[in-house]
């Protein structure tokens, strides 16, 4: 794929997660706290797997973790950083939407408004990471 081309297909995958947390903030001001968390998550996997892209690599799963920690070594390293703030919005991502994943909850009872902000502003740190590591390969 030309370079051009692997641009263009990251800032597809960059602008959707952005356009995401856009979406958990919405969710947060309805107080769907579960769904703003679930969102969050799906934010900052997006951006990161336009850093995948970007780099003419095929990402795999929905794991922020995985998708920093498998990165070429001289990428990982910018991202390294964010390996905890990445693993705290993976446990994000089937509670927040299976009542089974919880004992005797449903996510509409068991995530909070801070929990959602936090969320939130998880995947704003991830997804800023991206936008300045993209910004540095054009």
């Amino acid at each position: 794929m030309s370079v051009e081309k692997l641009r263009r297909e990251a800032q597809r995958w960059h602008q959707q997660g952005i356009d995401d947390l856009e979406a958990a903030t919405a969710l947060l001001t309805a107080s769907k706290y579960p769904q703003a968390c679930f969102y969050a998550q799906q934010a900052a996997e997006k951006a990161l797997k336009a850093v995948w892209f970007r780099l003419d690599l095929d990402p795999w799963g929905h794991s922020c973790g995985r998708l920093i920690r498998d990165l070429p070594d001289p990428v990982k390293k910018d991202f390294l950083v964010l390996m905890d703030t990445a693993l705290a919005l993976d446990k994000l991502y089937i509670p927040t939407r299976y009542p089974d994943a919880l004992a005797e909850l449903t996510p509409s009872e068991a995530f909070t408004r801070s929990e959602a902000e936090s969320a939130i502003q998880s995947g704003e740190r991830l997804i800023q990471q991206v936008t300045n590591w993209l910004s540095s390969t054009d």
